[in-house]
């Protein structure tokens, strides 16, 4: 028989045991207001990045007309809740029309960030020595790029578009998580069901999908809340300075094109709500992350490991 076939009475009871107590760790996580209160927020988030084209009331690049003059500024009303801009565009209409790219700019750059930086802080901390000193080289070399200078050059290099707005802002942030994961894997490869699942000849691919990135779950997720909350914030710098593309309505183009008309001091309507829906997003999103990081740290210490 198999050394590996004695590991699967203790996988299906780890199975049975997770599987057994997602109601209780669903039930820790809404046991906290506060996060229920984000939850609730990011999930209205989601929903108009959902449906927002749909339910915008106008075009949002239509330009109102009121007595044979553009309706410029005008405050919020019944025919336009949020005002409209300096050009006479409906606010309401581009901030929901901005709501879709906006997340959807976050998630995959989260996706990216959490992904090179648990590939590269994995593979150093579980494989150790000349494989170790490679990446984490690589990794302080990364630590020397500035970000946002950056990626302004690498944003004009590539072109400003939505993808290769995306790519730069993932590649460029990957490398503080990478060495908190190395850090937290050169401990839990010594562990002693580690040691042992080695000693019954498991792979290390085996070792490394079934023992060491279960342990890093929470900071993964964590980690990825942060990095789809930096991305939306760098994104929206990067349209602010004018690194974006001007025809896509996000809520950063928003702010730059507040800024650009003079009246972004005027015009609360206008700035208050797109800034407010940028912050609302991230926090939300940040203490989602960890939220589910203090669920999974009280799941492991219960199981022992």
């Amino acid at each position: 028989m198999s050394p590996l076939a004695n590991m699967k009475p203790i996988r299906r009871l780890r199975n049975h045991y997770l599987f057994r107590n997602l109601r209780s760790s669903l039930r820790l996580y809404l046991e906290d207001r506060l996060t229920v209160v984000f939850l609730l927020a990011f999930l209205f988030v989601l929903f108009l990045a959902a449906v927002g084209p749909q339910l915008a009331p106008y075009d949002p690049n239509k330009i109102f007309i009121v007595n044979g003059e553009i309706a410029q500024l005008e405050p919020p009303s019944a025919t336009h809740p949020l005002g409209t801009t300096s050009r006479g565009q409906d606010v309401l209409s581009r901030l929901l029309i901005g709501a879709r790219p906006t997340i959807t700019t976050g998630l995959f750059g989260g996706a990216i960030i959490v992904g090179i930086g648990t590939l590269i802080g994995v593979t150093a901390g579980y494989y150790g020595g000349r494989v170790d000193d490679v990446l984490m080289r690589f990794t302080d070399f990364a630590f020397g790029i500035p970000l946002i200078p950056t990626a302004i050059v690498l944003a004009a290099y590539f072109g400003v578009g939505f993808w290769s707005t995306i790519l730069v802002i993932g590649v460029l942030l990957w490398r503080n998580n990478a060495r908190v994961f190395r850090s937290q894997v050169l401990q839990i490869r010594e562990r002693e069901h580690v040691q042992a699942a080695k000693m019954l000849g498991a792979s290390d691919l085996y070792i490394i999908t079934r023992h060491i990135l279960p342990n890093i779950g929470g900071m993964i997720v964590l980690f990825f809340a942060l990095g789809t909350g930096l991305t939306i914030l760098i994104s929206a710098s990067l349209a602010f300075l004018g690194f974006a593309n001007l025809e896509l309505p996000t809520w950063g183009l928003m702010l730059r094109n507040a800024y650009q008309s003079g009246y972004m001091t005027d015009a609360w309507w206008w700035t208050l709500t797109t800034g407010f829906a940028i912050s609302l997003t991230v926090l939300s999103i940040f203490m989602l992350g960890r939220g589910y990081e203090r669920v999974h740290e009280t799941d492991i210490s219960e199981f022992g490991e």
